[in-house]
């Protein structure tokens, strides 16, 4: 009897291991997700916002308190990164677009509530390959007085009937830089 007890408990173990690995993980400076199978490294210098934080990040105040928040981490109160996704119930490519767009400038609403001042300096919209998969990267620049005082990033795919979106906003170029890098360095497994 005590073997079967003793295999009993080992076989709930190893159950209760496989199904913890589903879950979204962060040990040693890397997060998994598991509704995208996404993994992305983040430094040291930076802090894991958590969702229990209230407004403290400067810009997108509604950054933490988004429903379907993946992951969010910031250098400081001006330059973050956030990840989260949205249903994407109708399917349409061309409603995609138009959502990732309206997105686009739904960002500039909150951050103008930073910069009251603020008025949208250049825009752009190309594609970056990610993992080995193309994402659309929307540039916004914040401008006061004819100079950029922040700069937007979002970067978005149509993924697993949800459109995945990672906005990165930063005051500091080489910050800015930085995050970029962090996200293009990321993976996704397939």
């Amino acid at each position: 009897m005590n073997k079967l007890k003793y295999f009993s408990i080992l076989l709930f173990s190893l159950i209760t291991l496989i199904g913890c690995k589903k879950t979204n993980t962060f040990e040693n400076n890397r997060f998994f997700d598991k509704t995208f199978n996404w993994e992305i490294e983040i430094p040291d210098d930076y802090e894991k916002v958590t969702q229990t934080e209230k407004g403290e990040i400067k810009g997108d105040t509604a950054l933490i308190k988004k429903k379907n928040l993946i992951v969010a981490f910031k250098r400081d109160d001006a330059n973050y990164f956030s990840a989260k996704y949205e249903e994407n119930l109708d399917g349409y490519v061309h409603s995609i677009d138009m959502k990732m767009r309206l997105k686009d400038f739904l960002l500039l609403k909150n951050i103008g509530q930073v910069y009251p001042k603020g008025k949208m300096g250049d825009y752009s919209v190309s594609s970056e390959n990610i993992s080995g998969m193309p994402f659309r990267k929307a540039k916004i620049e914040i401008t006061e007085e004819g100079k950029t005082v922040a700069t937007a990033v979002i970067f978005s795919k149509a993924l697993n009937d949800k459109i995945f979106t990672v906005t990165i906003v930063y005051e500091d170029e080489d910050y800015g830089k930085e995050m970029i890098d962090l996200f293009k360095k990321s993976t996704f497994k397939q």
